[in-house]
């Protein structure tokens, strides 16, 4: 699986929300990520891979909750209670086709994915950097008293889209956390969720949880002390409590294999070598001589020039199902599921590229790779492809013996260019030109 999986949506009472499955299973496993928008997290490095990874050993269901990412919005004049986000939650499991499912809550999905396993079938329940209830009482002094829940409510009212506030719930990565908050949700969304959050109190409910329970926190979180987690894991019958050492509040950026290296041996009995790699078809594709063109044409009649170019590129990627890693500015790194794809792709695109007086040359090699979040690919097999293409002459596209080997019995025809070396690969190579 190269690209985050296809998003679907269930719908309850005109609410959409939206859902994404990977892996195969068994077995079905729901993460209930609360107030985080999973979409979004598959298009980041991190995040991505740690879904991933457990998709390695479950069917992978996630979802957004209402308010977040691209499930709709919550309406300010029916603002729903944890009970609603409840009835959310058995409406995705449904549209999913999951059944008995291990669920996986974080943030306050731990607490929604704890009320529903009061009520329904679950294979068995974690909770990572979860709370029961927000705010102090009498009989729960781990609480925040008002006036710190007051100034957290007030963040989120002026903070929320400027990036403080999600490089608070995990320490900063790259600077991407205010399009990260503002592609997550809205202002006044981010303020009814927290008000939500702040509301609910599910004490009374954790004894009635029957089912094998991990309780997961990250000792030194610094938005939800671990005395919290304590407290939901000495209330649940018989719950393990794993503290995991870390600061953050959301644990995918930054604790994930950590938090994962406890889940997958309390769901599945062992713990496997999780190697984030896959083979692949890759081709790349470039403009012969493209920096003296632009020079000789002007800046403005050049973006026209590859405006029109991509364009047409991206045509044949789409009718040949490929998925567009990257541009290069004048060229495409895309990856392909099938082979024989790649060439009709490159192929493709030579001919259409002529059109608008341009030369593009190819090559596609099979190897295996490296995921870099969902827009790159790392690994000796892409450069391998890339120095393919830098050896292929305009109209030309060179493939690898692996290539070759891959589309026995397509009718493409293979014209052998003997061995090369190829700068920065060690050793003698075959290489072929595909034919038309």
């Amino acid at each position: 699986m190269l690209s985050a999986p296809a998003i679907e949506f269930a719908r309850r009472n005109g609410t959409h929300l939206a859902y994404q499955t990977a892996g195969t299973g068994p077995p079905d496993l729901v993460f209930v990520g609360g107030s985080y928008a999973t979409t979004l997290a598959w298009d980041e490095q991190a995040p991505a891979r740690a879904f991933r990874r457990l998709a390695s050993f479950s069917r992978l269901i996630t979802y957004d909750q209402r308010g977040m990412g691209y499930s709709d919005p919550i309406d300010p004049s029916a603002v729903p209670t944890v009970d609603d986000l409840v009835s959310d939650l058995v409406t995705v499991i449904a549209a999913a086709g999951a059944s008995d499912p291990v669920l996986f809550g974080m943030h306050n999905g731990a607490a929604v994915a704890a009320l529903y396993a009061t009520r329904h079938p679950v294979q068995r329940l974690v909770m990572c950097n979860g709370w029961a209830r927000l705010g102090e009482a009498p009989d729960y002094p781990i609480g925040f008293g008002d006036e710190v829940l007051d100034h957290l409510e007030k963040r989120y009212r002026e903070n929320w889209g400027q990036g403080r506030i999600s490089n608070y719930w995990a320490q900063p990565g790259p600077e991407e956390a205010m399009r990260r908050e503002l592609n997550s949700t809205s202002r006044n969304q981010a303020v009814t969720l927290f008000q939500i959050n702040r509301a609910y109190d599910i004490r009374d409910a954790l004894p009635a949880v029957k089912v094998p329970t991990l309780v997961i926190h990250l000792e030194d979180n610094q938005m939800v002390p671990a005395s919290f987690g304590r407290y939901i894991a000495a209330s649940i019958p018989d719950a393990r409590l794993a503290l995991v050492p870390g600061a953050d509040q959301i644990f995918l950026r930054n604790h994930a294999d950590a938090v994962i290296d406890a889940v997958e041996p309390f769901v599945t009995g062992t713990r496997t070598p999780f190697v984030d790699r896959m083979t692949t078809t890759m081709l790349f594709t470039d403009i012969v001589d493209s920096t003296p063109l632009a020079a000789a044409l002007g800046d403005e009649r050049w973006s026209a020039l590859i405006e029109q170019h991509n364009q047409r590129v991206r045509r044949h990627i789409r009718a040949s199902g490929g998925h567009e890693v990257k541009c290069t500015g004048d060229g495409f790194l895309v990856a392909f599921d099938e082979t024989e794809a790649a060439i009709r792709c490159a192929r493709g695109a030579m001919e259409s590229i002529a059109g608008l007086g341009l030369d593009l040359r190819a090559g596609v090699h099979v190897g295996e790779v490296s995921r870099m979040g969902s827009h790159d690919l790392s690994g000796l097999a892409v450069h391998f492809a890339q120095r393919l293409c830098d050896r292929a002459r305009g109209g030309q596209l060179l493939v690898s013996a692996a290539v070759r080997d891959a589309c026995t019995g397509s009718g493409i025809a293979f014209e052998d260019e003997g061995k090369a070396q190829l700068k920065g690969i060690p050793g003698e190579w075959e290489v072929f030109e595909a034919r038309p």
